[in-house]
């Protein structure tokens, strides 16, 4: 427990200083001395107490720092080459540490450095005996997350530096798998190999062109199909417009002519109703005859009920 408060406190005591001449740095720009930078052991203390804790952010405020010219690379010709000697992906691996592995995987370097544009951190890395982080994880029992990784990195080298990558020996991260009976990672890799291959799209620009020129000849028979069909449904809604004139004009002199034919009919039978009612009224109820020997008259008949 002593060692550790200790390991701590020292800790936080070379952070400490690390993040003043990094602030000075920013602040005094190109004025800054460059004989009073960071000593490179003790940044590479800081960096792997960081590691063996998990502290995945602390790891990229650290490079950070040593991007922007606080931290002295000691003899090494270029940052780059200092951090790579570090091995700190190979140190992820080993550790398991999945979360730290994806962090250096997409970690880009931001300022003063000619690799800026690039990953630094790859699955195909060479460290001792030529072993890459994929060679490290294959002979690892229990690496399934970090392998996956490893193969599903951002810079796309993991999947083909698994079958290609070979140490001192000759071997390949696939071999590896393989001697060890670790099939699991071998169908793993195949997995991803897939997902990669779906997510891949291929244009086949000559066949596109004659598929379009295909599509415009047949627009192009299309549209004068339908033309032509418009121009006959307008032919044959002109002539049905001239019959159907022809019909009504016919209908209406037929319908004149059958007018005339049916007008006396009617005025006949008006006449012959008229009649019936007359009748009806007339013999509503039974005459009374007071004198049958006298002669009959009409003012002589009584009406109404008997």
């Amino acid at each position: 427990m002593i060692e550790e408060k200790n390991q701590a406190l020292e800790f936080l005591q070379e952070m400490g200083w690390l993040l003043h001449r990094s602030r000075l740095n920013v602040r005094l720009g190109t004025l800054a001395p460059t004989q009073d930078l960071f000593h490179f052991n003790r940044f590479v203390w800081l960096v792997d107490f960081s590691m063996d804790h998990d502290w995945c952010a602390v790891v990229k405020k650290l490079l950070d720092i040593i991007f922007e010219g606080g931290v002295h690379v000691g003899d090494h010709c270029s940052i780059e080459l200092a951090l790579l000697d570090m091995g700190l992906l190979h140190k992820a691996v080993k550790r398991n540490s999945r979360p730290m592995v994806e962090q250096l995987l997409k970690f880009v370097p931001t300022k003063g450095s000619a690799g800026a544009d690039k990953f630094l951190f790859r699955p195909d890395n060479v460290g001792p005996a030529g072993l890459t982080p994929l060679h490290v994880a294959a002979s690892m029992k229990g690496s399934e997350n970090v392998l996956d990784a490893l193969t599903d990195d951002p810079g796309m080298v993991g999947i083909e530096a698994w079958k290609s990558a070979r140490d001192n020996t000759g071997l390949t991260p696939n071999n590896y798998a393989s001697l060890r009976g670790y099939f699991s990672y071998i169908q793993l890799v195949q997995r991803n190999t897939n997902k990669r291959r779906e997510g891949q799209h291929v244009l086949d620009i000559s066949s596109t062109i004659v598929d379009s020129n295909t599509k415009q000849k047949q627009l192009d028979v299309n549209r004068t199909s339908k033309l032509a069909s418009l121009h006959t449904e307008k032919i044959e809604t002109t002539v049905m417009a001239s019959q159907c004139g022809l019909c009504q004009r016919k209908l209406a002199y037929g319908g004149t002519r059958a007018a005339l034919v049916y007008r006396p009919a009617m005025l006949s039978l008006v006449a012959i109703a008229a009649v019936c009612v007359c009748v009806a009224l007339l013999f509503k109820s039974s005459p009374k005859v007071y004198y049958i020997f006298q002669p009959f008259n009409w003012e002589s008949l009584g009406y109404g009920y008997i």
